[in-house]
């Protein structure tokens, strides 16, 4: 069925609509919102951050108070921190709680877009007991390499460090939950009830097409001032080692603006690890569906 295709008495709470990077999910969101009156908020781990539009792949324009307008259609929950601040499933989950209320109580239907699979867990199963941040030792994780954090977690927890290889902030969480609590970060998570009634629609596109587009659209990024944005986020004081400067594609760009990399290696760097996160998105949301709660459209 696609996503489009609901009829008015099936339409839930919420719609989700997940997928990789590239796939097309708020273009999708956008025809959905104007054929059933609906709100879109975005379910992104980078679009949180402000100053941060082009390497983001932010759409439409922003309005105030974390609010974009993109075809005409509301959008909430990016441009919201600030690129030194960490932002957890736990205040997104917080957050999009209260837009879905707001939404509703305009009549309208919230439908939730992105690909970052932890928050769309935490909103729609609520999050597992996890410790709580130490800031101690999140200070001391942080002075770590992206490699040696890896090392150190591959020697507590290989399944998490495997899947987090390419994110620090992530590899610090699940070092931090390992070292606090003994306990692996799988050791944690335990079967939970829906919070809401919804719809989760996830966008399959063949692996070479996706590809292609991956790869065009980093080299497009890099063209149209991705560089000079990441360099006006550092000129604004923001540490090259900030939260959203650790992203894929800015933290390509430090090391190419540090003379650590040509810009051709960067370009080549940054559309393979956007590829490789991708391929991840994907096998995270094929695996999390255990009970069958996704529904998989094929994309454009």
């Amino acid at each position: 069925m696609a996503i489009t295709d609901i009829s008015l008495c099936q339409l839930p709470d919420i719609v989700v609509i997940s997928g990789p990077t590239a796939s097309g999910k708020t273009k999708m969101a956008v025809e959905f919102c104007k054929k059933y009156n609906g709100e879109i908020i975005s379910c992104d781990s980078r679009q949180v951050y402000k100053y941060l539009d082009i390497g983001t792949n932010k759409e439409g324009i922003f309005l105030e108070n974390g609010i974009r307008e993109v075809d005409g259609i509301v959008q909430h929950l990016t441009d919201i921190v600030t690129p030194d601040k960490s932002y957890s499933a736990d205040e997104f989950k917080t957050q999009a709680d209260s837009k879905i209320k707001e939404i509703q109580n305009k009549a309208k239907i919230p439908v939730i877009v992105g690909g970052t699979g932890l928050y769309i867990k935490a909103l729609l199963y609520g999050l597992d007991d996890m410790p709580k941040t130490n800031k101690t030792l999140r200070a001391q994780l942080k002075k770590l390499s992206q490699d040696k954090l890896y090392d150190e977690l591959m020697k507590l927890d290989i399944e998490s460090a495997k899947k987090n290889k390419s994110n620090p902030q992530r590899l610090i969480r699940a070092l931090e939950i390992n070292i606090i609590s003994g306990k692996t970060v799988k050791e944690h998570i335990k079967s939970k009830n829906k919070r809401y009634n919804f719809k989760h629609f996830s966008i399959v596109v063949p692996t070479e097409k996706l590809y292609s587009r991956i790869n065009n659209r980093c080299k497009h990024m890099i063209e149209n001032g991705m560089i000079d944005e990441t360099k006006k986020v550092l000129s604004l004081g923001f540490s090259k080692k900030c939260p959203a400067l650790s992203s894929i594609g800015y933290r390509h760009i430090v090391e190419y603006l540090d003379n650590q990399i040509s810009k051709e290696e960067m370009i080549l760097e940054f559309s393979k690890d956007t590829r490789h996160y991708a391929k991840r998105q994907n096998t995270w949301f094929r695996t999390q569906n255990v009970q069958n709660d996704i529904g998989f459209v094929n994309g454009r």
